[in-house]
């Protein structure tokens, strides 16, 4: 979105990276956004291609929303994803069935789509949050590019950091592998 760039920056100016869900109709748009993102080392992974209901649509329909967005951040980015965010977080089998990338949701919900207001958006990204936490977050909001400012310095100064879903899913193995 608009903000993109700038919560680019924040992340790259707190030497942090993230995953950005990338809907496929907005890949043209923020081309150039999206390959400084990937240069700096965040992660994109598949948030469908306009932001349909995925688990509602018939299984042409959900296979051509996932597969387009794949193919264009192919084509435009020479960038694969290996994860998929299903719209509205609603995960089916229909929806599993039908897609090689890994299903990935959050843990904590910040709710920035729907709170207007930074210090609670903030108060929802940074309390009792757990090692392995995901945390959603909307780059279309100028609140949350506001909040993130503060957010990853409070984390930082928790103890946390803040990683790509690739690099948490490595953690795990190694940690995993050690126990």
């Amino acid at each position: 979105s608009t903000y993109t760039k700038e919560i680019v920056d924040i992340l790259k100016e707190n030497n942090v990276n993230a995953t950005f869900f990338i809907l496929g109709n907005k890949v043209e748009i923020y081309q150039d956004v999206l390959l400084e993102s990937i240069k700096n080392g965040n992660e994109l992974g598949n948030h469908s291609y306009n932001h349909k209901w995925l688990s509602k649509l018939s299984t042409d329909n959900l296979r051509v929303q996932i597969e387009s967005t794949q193919n264009i951040l192919k084509e435009k980015l020479n960038y694969e994803p290996v994860f998929l965010r299903p719209t509205y977080g609603s995960v089916t089998n229909k929806i599993k069935n039908n897609t090689n990338l890994k299903i990935s949701l959050w843990t904590v919900d910040t709710k920035d789509w729907k709170i207007k207001n930074i210090d609670r958006i903030i108060d929802r990204a940074t309390t009792n949050i757990e090692d392995g936490d995901i945390i959603l977050m909307h780059d279309i909001f100028e609140r949350s590019k506001e909040a993130l400012k503060e957010i990853i310095p409070i984390l930082k100064s928790q103890g946390f950091q803040l990683v790509t879903l690739s690099e948490l899913e490595e953690v795990k193995l190694l940690r995993s592998n050690i126990e």
